[in-house]
């Protein structure tokens, strides 16, 4: 029997992206789907998925946006696949003439993008909310041609009610086997907090920097930043981008996990990856205090939530958790049993997999 085959598509994100690449194309490839991934980088065959690599994508917002997605779509249309998965909002138009011709056609929405736009500092605050109801009007058009769109969050989900045909909502939690759990105790571990993931000013980066000023402890960063060697400060190192080996090690020196995201649209409502990784790591959560984060971490008792823009809380609350080690490898267990019950990749994995069984029969 032939296999059916699956082009996942993004202009933005790498080919090593966590939930397209090693989630979503992996599980499907796991499957037994013929999968292929269409993205930056160079091409290769891994974990069972063709890599199809674009190259550099131009540092351009704008070029990126016109002449590279272009170039993205003709070599996922030259594959001629069964079903087209995408990834990015740029790519909607695409994902309309490839419907139009008669294929599958899922929309990934990683984000809720009406509601980041209005967050976009490089649009001119007076035309958002028009460049945001443009885009939504945009969207709502092409998804109701779609066969299903994917949301990262219920949330989401719900933003595409009466616009589409089908919808699923696929969290973007930790897959089980790449996230080590360490059984160091607490107590023997050094002063040290850790923050993973991207890192800018409304990711909580300043929020932390304030708080290092007045606790004598470490705060290690990983994950993208410019000229990150030149931003060591007291009590901060920044390590730049580390693989999954390292993120590992540096869960397993920490005593607890900082997502102090900003109170933006985008981010009161969102699942964080890394939350979610930190609890598995069996890491103590200190996290904003958002309705949907708090409703988690007061349900598995894991972590402190705190306002993000109150110094005095997040210095309260790292401290307490440095303070009181046996109260802090408490919450980590806790956070890592509800990850295994509940918060994990292979629970996702079934609704997609299930969404995907529907639309290929």
């Amino acid at each position: 029997m032939k296999k059916i085959k699956i082009c996942h598509v993004t202009s933005v994100h790498e080919s090593t992206d966590i939930r397209i690449f090693i989630k979503e194309c992996s599980s499907l490839a796991n499957a037994g789907y013929e999968v292929y991934l269409v993205a930056k980088g160079s091409s290769r065959k891994e974990n069972h998925v063709n890599i199809i690599g674009i190259g550099d994508a131009p540092v351009g917002r704008r070029q990126r946006m016109t002449q590279f997605v272009k170039v993205v779509y003709e070599k996922a249309v030259s594959l001629d696949c069964d079903v087209y998965h995408f990834h990015d909002p740029e790519l909607l138009p695409y994902g309309v003439k490839l419907k139009q011709s008669g294929k599958k056609v899922i929309f990934d929405s990683h984000e809720d993008v009406p509601a980041q736009i209005m967050d976009k500092y490089w649009i001119p605050w007076a035309i958002r909310g028009l460049v945001s109801s443009l885009y939504r009007y945009y969207e709502t058009n092409a998804v109701s041609q779609f066969d299903a769109v994917i949301t990262a969050t219920e949330y989401i989900a719900k933003q595409f009610t009466g616009r589409t045909k089908r919808i699923v909502a696929i969290k973007n939690y930790p897959k089980l086997d790449d996230i080590e759990f360490h059984n160091k105790q607490f107590e023997e571990r050094d002063s040290i907090v850790c923050y993973a993931g991207g890192i800018d000013i409304n990711r909580g980066e300043q929020v932390m920097i304030k708080a290092m000023e007045s606790i004598d402890a470490k705060l290690l960063i990983a994950g993208d930043k410019a000229d990150f060697e030149n931003q060591h400060k007291k009590h901060i190192t920044y390590l730049g981008r580390l693989n999954r080996k390292e993120i590992n090690e540096l869960y397993g020196k920490s005593v607890a996990g900082l997502v102090l995201l900003l109170p933006i649209g985008n981010y009161v409502n969102s699942l964080p990856i890394k939350m979610f990784e930190y609890m598995a790591a069996g890491l103590p959560v200190i996290a904003s205090d958002f309705d949907l984060w708090r409703k988690i971490i007061d349900e598995c008792r894991c972590g402190i939530c705190v306002n993000p823009n109150d110094n005095n809380q997040v210095v309260a609350a790292i401290c307490k958790l440095l303070n009181d080690r046996k109260l802090a490898q408490e919450m980590g267990l806790n956070g890592r049993k509800c990850v295994m019950e509940k918060y994990n990749w292979k629970n996702e994995e079934e609704k997609l997999l299930s969404l995907y069984q529907e639309l290929c029969i």
